[in-house]
């Protein structure tokens, strides 16, 4: 709406101007008809005096020759004066009705503008009341809403304490009919529990007298169980004290026979590699290194590593070496020893 005002002041102005300079144009237009119809005017008075200055000399022509030749020349230069001062007035006459259109063109155009300016201002103005209308309008819808949900949650408020109200007043009246009918289950249940009390005291002490006489028979009874399992424990403790040793006699003997054979194993073991062991040419004497051994159960080696060396790698890889060529190493035939012992071994190799 803005950019239409805009081009429609754009467009009057434009109006207003083309308007001035065509009334500017027509100005001049009439003031240069009225300069010439003024000059022609001023010519044809001017003829009829050279006429009328002409007939007398006519009639003095004879007399005055030389007059009448001057009035011819004075005649010629006064219409070429005429006509030049009448020409001259045209000119100015021209450019004063022009200054006078042009002038008159920027007044009409500042009043457009102004008047376009204050149209403009009118609307913006019209355009702001609107709006400010509008808002007032939108505000106090809101407020109405607003008074509208205060109102609301009042009402709610005090539905809901009435309510609790309600339900205090109700729950009251219930807790005295519950607690008068609690009295009276109350002295209901004390009188069966009484009659009860006196009935289960009867039948307790009949019971009584039955549960001393068993207790009784059961206690000599227990005495005799007790009796006899102590009996029969001490001869099981005795039973198991012998099977236990036993078995440690059975278990020292086999331990003494597995490590017997373990050493033995082992012996054979260290025997076997030196005799596979083949002496670098630059290994001095008295070298030797740990080795760690991983067998299969029938002695083969999966592998051989030096985990304490010598400080000399070429011994270090004869000694690894002459562990693999002794394979299969001479291992217990007992599984258990054989998983215990050297499944997975260390030994120290020392070649004489």
């Amino acid at each position: 709406e803005k950019q239409a005002k805009a081009e429609a002041a754009k467009q009057a102005k434009a109006e207003a101007e083309a308007a001035a300079k065509a009334e500017a144009a027509a100005t001049a237009r009439a003031a240069e008809k009225q300069a010439k119809a003024e000059a022609a005017k001023q010519a044809k008075a001017e003829a009829e005096a050279a006429a009328k200055a002409e007939a007398a000399a006519t009639a003095r022509a004879a007399e005055k020759q030389a007059k009448a030749e001057a009035a011819k020349q004075a005649k010629a230069e006064a219409e070429a004066a005429a006509k030049a001062e009448a020409a001259a007035a045209a000119r100015a006459a021209a450019k004063q009705a022009k200054a006078e259109a042009e002038a008159a063109a920027k007044a009409e155009a500042a009043a457009t503008a102004r008047a376009a300016e204050k149209q403009a201002k009118a609307e913006a103005a019209k355009q702001a009341k609107a709006e400010a209308e509008a808002a007032a309008k939108a505000e106090a819808a809101a407020d109405a809403r607003a008074a509208e949900k205060q109102a609301k949650t009042e009402a709610a408020k005090q539905a809901k304490a009435e309510t609790e109200a309600a339900a205090k007043a109700e729950a009251a009246a219930d807790a005295r009919a519950a607690e008068k009918q609690a009295k009276a289950e109350a002295a209901k249940q004390a009188k069966a529990e009484t009659e009860a009390a006196e009935k289960q005291a009867k039948a307790d002490a009949a019971k009584q007298a039955k549960a001393d006489a068993e207790k009784q028979a059961k206690e000599e009874a227990a005495k005799q169980a007790k009796a006899e399992a102590e009996a029969a424990a001490k001869a099981a403790a005795a039973a198991r004290e012998k099977t236990e040793a036993e078995a440690a006699a059975v278990a020292k003997a086999k331990a003494a026979s597995q490590s017997t054979e373990a050493e033995q194993a082992k012996l054979a073991i260290k025997q076997k590699v030196n005799r596979s062991w083949i002496r670098p040419a630059s290994s001095e004497g008295g070298l030797k290194c740990t080795i760690r051994v991983k067998l299969m159960s029938d002695g083969t080696v999966i592998d051989a590593e030096v985990i304490s060396s010598s400080g000399d790698e070429i011994f270090d890889r004869s000694a690894e070496n002459a562990v693999n060529k002794a394979s299969p190493l001479p291992v217990p035939n007992d599984k258990e020893l054989f998983a215990r012992e050297f499944r997975t071994f260390s030994f120290l190799f020392s070649p004489k």
